[in-house]
């Protein structure tokens, strides 16, 4: 994963598309954490993720 690439949190095979909080890769931490801006805050509050996750935690959607 790099900068730009569009992900979205892992673990939500069941649900709709549109319930998985989706957000933009904007920064690379190290040691496999990325700062990541969530494209629906509302959803990314419900499920309360932080703006810091763990490449563990992201599901890759589209490489730029």
């Amino acid at each position: 994963m790099k900068i730009g690439d569009l992900v979205k949190l892992k673990g939500f095979s069941l649900s709709s598309p549109n319930d998985i909080p989706h957000g933009l890769i904007i920064a690379s931490l190290g040691l496999d954490k990325y700062k990541i801006k969530w494209l629906n805050d509302e959803l990314a509050t419900r499920w309360a993720v932080s703006v810091i996750m763990p490449s563990d935690k992201l599901e890759l959607i589209n490489s730029n």
